[in-house]
This record gives C-alpha cells, structure tokens and sequence, in this order.
C-alpha cells in the first residue's frame, strides 16, 4: 500500500500541475516533508483530507482502493484478501468469487442477490457461454475447479488443429496401464526420482509395458531421462514432472463422463459457435 499511495501522490501532483514545492506549499509544509511522502512514508493523518483536496481526487482514490472515476479498485482488493487470507483458505476465495463472476453475467441478476450456494443436491456446476467466452465451474466441496476460456476472434480451432501429435495424446490416454502409471506418478512428492523396474513393481504391470509408456511420456515432456551412475553399469532413471494441463484434462474428462448434469447458474448467451467457419 505504500508504494501505492507514494506513486499516486507522484501521478497526481504531477497531473495537478504542481511541482513538489509548490505542493508543500500549499499544505503549509516543508519541500523535504513531501518528498519523504513520495519515497514511501506518509502524512500526518491531519493532513491527508487537505492533499486530497489540494490533488483534486478522494483519499480513496489517493491510496489506491478506487480508481480515478470512483471506481472500486478490484485488483488491489482481492489482491489484499488473497494475502490476509491462510494458504488452506485461498482456494475457497477464488471458486467463490469465480462463481460471483459468472452469475454476474446474467443482466437480471441483482449483484447483491449472488450468493455462493451452501448445500449441493447433485454434483453442479456453474456454466457460461457468450460470444466471447467459454467458462465452467465445479462447485462440490469434494472436488472444486474453475475452466476461463476466452474465444480468439478467429475461433478456438485458430489454435486448436487436429494433427498427429494431439491423436497421439488422446490414444496415449485411452490406454488404461498410460493412466496408472500417471496416477501412480502424480502421487509422488516433488524432485521425486524413478526407475521403469519400480514403476513395474509397483503397479504389477509388465516391465516392458512400462518402459513404453515411460519413453511416450517422455516424448510428450511429461517425464525427464537422466542417467545414473553408481559405479556399475550406468542406468536410466526419471523424473516426473507434475504437468498441471495434464491434470486437469484428467479433472475434466471425469467431470465430463457425468454429462455435467446440473449447471447453476446456467448462462447461455451465445449467438457464434467458439470453433468459426473459415469458409464464411
């Protein structure tokens, strides 16, 4: 808040007109007074109502909380709650207010109204689709995420395309061993290292069905290879990066399979499809 208020101080003086004297001036203070004020410290508290007045803006507006047309400042206030808030709390923030954002949606709804709902009856979801952008929300306690998309002028298939590469992940994915040994492989803790031996104990899959997988997921960047020497024959060992696309098209294709059966608020203003017709 600080550097908020002194590089205020500084826009707004400047835009006033005023150089630092002239400003002390005016305040019945000394030149080094202000000065002190735009390096980070600040007025006496006396003063604060008469800078405002003298700057021409609200001691809202000075310390950064609204904008120069009064506007509450959004980002600095979530920003703040975010850092007040303990680690295990901030999820919750975000779902909630995401779900606020896109009942905000609705012309009808009354901001006041949005409430964050208490109880779920059915697994629910909170859905938007308009011209400009896609988002969906799961809302349950016992599994929570939130999915923004904005839609590129020229449609999502400006980039997305289908090629090789992505038929290859999704055919890599419809392998049942693929998503053990993933399942198994997102469990561990981080800087954690592998060896296909103990992947294959582990799970009780065929050793070479492992080492294929193994080598597909590092192709795809979803492991690393190094090579271990401990002064018998060298070896290869992995490293498993903890690849957070990859989690979430897992996330999603479970949600997905469930048809995403209650959406709540349901939000479809949509006139253009998201993928657009390049032949038009």
């Amino acid at each position: 808040m600080e550097m908020k208020f002194s590089s205020n101080l500084i826009k707004f003086r400047k835009k006033a007109g005023l150089t630092q004297s002239q400003l002390a001036a005016a305040m019945l203070v000394t030149p080094q007074a202000v000065s002190k004020w735009e390096k980070g410290s600040y007025p006496d508290c006396e003063l604060l109502p008469q800078l405002a007045k003298t700057l021409g803006v609200s001691l809202d507006t000075l310390f950064g909380l609204k904008d120069e047309e009064g506007r509450i400042n959004v980002d600095i206030s979530a920003a703040e709650e975010i850092q007040k808030l303990p680690s295990e709390d901030r999820g919750r923030f975000f779902i909630e207010h995401f779900y606020s954002i896109i009942s905000a949606y609705n012309p009808n709804t009354q901001p006041e109204s949005i409430r964050f709902p208490e109880t779920f009856a059915h697994e629910t979801f909170a859905h938007l689709r308009t011209d400009h952008e896609l988002a969906f929300a799961r809302l349950n306690q016992d599994m929570q995420y939130a999915c923004f998309m904005r839609i590129p002028e020229n449609g999502i298939n400006s980039y997305f395309s289908i090629q090789p590469r992505i038929i290859e992940l999704f055919t890599f994915l419809s392998d049942e061993n693929a998503l053990r040994v993933i399942s198994y492989a997102e469990t561990l803790g981080r800087n954690f290292i592998l060896t296909k031996e103990c992947i294959s104990k582990k799970l009780g899959i065929d050793f070479d069905i492992v080492s294929d997988i193994v080598e597909r997921l590092v192709r795809f960047g979803i492991m690393w290879e190094l090579t271990a020497d401990t002064g018998d024959d060298p070896f290869p060992i992995y490293g498993y990066v903890h690849n957070i696309p990859l989690v979430a098209i897992l996330t999603i294709a479970e949600s997905l399979v469930h048809f995403l059966g209650c959406c709540e608020p349901d939000i479809d203003i949509w006139t253009k499809a998201p993928f657009r017709n390049k032949d038009k």
